[in-house]
């Protein structure tokens, strides 16, 4: 038995034996598949866990009193939860970033509990976590995830809103959707779009409303969600990026980026990666604009023109606003 499969047995043998107090010798030892005189030696091992020299019942006093076992932690393992001002500020902001897309009541209730927690710790006045900004969402993708996943579940036809980014329009499509993934923080939902008769998958978060139809649909026998699953997420991946910089940022890509970086002659730089998405390098290119050009593959370029161009219509949608 190597290293971490001992401690994994006794950190069980400590949690169980807390639960069942008295519990005897041949049960327990029947739970962690040993032999009595095996169990025995080991909670002796047990014993000692504590702080050098290792006194016995520094921190776990556990014993043996007529063949049961039973387990005392020291006061110090017993006291209420406490977070550091910096794990409470983490915990705060993280609550900022969930969306209860699929487990609503779950969510609600670790929020609950975080921030009953994080209120035993810090000053109600402390609102530090405000003044941070934190990339997520848009908007809640809750509503449409509840009624695709209602459509995947009972294969109910349903009417999409969708905006496509390589053709900058927003259509209706009628889909009939077979399955939902989530892949690197995205969630998307393949079926049969019956506007252009063949397999499709759409990224939810362009998906800008959903309407269940009512009827039903035979679902295709031949089709395999697991190995659709593969498929897909195979075909998402293994993108070798080169993206080139101007000498103004080059010391900062050279710094963070190190032996993927390449120097040329004219004191420009190539970064050469691998990534799964071509979210990423898109975002690096545009947060370096204009020091930064995308080289290949050819979809990183068309996706970074595709980037800027949301995010030029975002901008004179808001000076239309004004």
């Amino acid at each position: 038995m190597n290293v971490t499969e001992r401690i994994n047995r006794v950190l069980f043998i400590l949690s169980y034996v807390s639960q069942n107090q008295g519990i005897s010798v041949d049960e327990l030892a029947a739970k962690v598949k040993m032999r009595p005189r095996q169990l025995l030696r080991e909670l002796e091992f047990i014993s000692l866990i504590g702080k050098p020299p290792f006194k016995p019942d520094d921190y776990v006093d556990i014993y043996v009193e007529n063949h049961q076992v039973f387990i005392e932690f020291d006061q110090e393992l017993n006291r209420p939860l406490r977070f550091t001002r910096p794990e409470a500020m983490a915990l705060l902001m993280s609550l900022e970033l969930l969306d209860p897309e699929v487990d609503p009541e779950g969510v609600a209730s670790l929020r609950s509990k975080i921030e009953e927690a994080v209120s035993r710790t810090l000053d109600p006045s402390v609102t530090g976590e405000k003044r941070i900004l934190l990339e997520r969402p848009s908007r809640s993708l809750s509503e449409e995830f509840s009624r695709l996943r209602k459509a995947v579940e009972e294969s109910l036809r349903t009417e999409i809103e969708y905006y496509s980014l390589t053709r900058n329009e927003t259509a209706k499509r009628v889909i009939r959707p077979y399955v939902l993934t989530k892949h690197l923080g995205y969630w998307y939902v393949t079926g049969y779009c019956e506007l252009r008769e063949d397999l499709r998958t759409f990224k939810l978060e362009r998906i800008l409303s959903v309407k269940l139809l009512g009827d039903t649909f035979p679902r295709p026998l031949d089709f395999d969600p697991e190995r659709h699953k593969q498929n897909f997420l195979k075909s998402m991946s293994g993108h070798e990026i080169e993206i080139e910089f101007t000498p103004p940022v080059a010391p900062y890509v050279r710094e963070r980026w190190g032996s993927s970086v390449k120097t040329r002659k004219d004191e420009t730089v190539v970064l050469t990666l691998y990534s799964e998405t071509l979210e990423f390098p898109s975002r690096i290119v545009l947060e370096n604009a204009p020091h930064a050009r995308p080289l290949s593959p050819p979809a990183l370029i068309e996706k970074v023109r595709e980037d800027a161009r949301e995010i030029l219509g975002l901008y004179q949608a808001r000076s239309v606003a004004r």
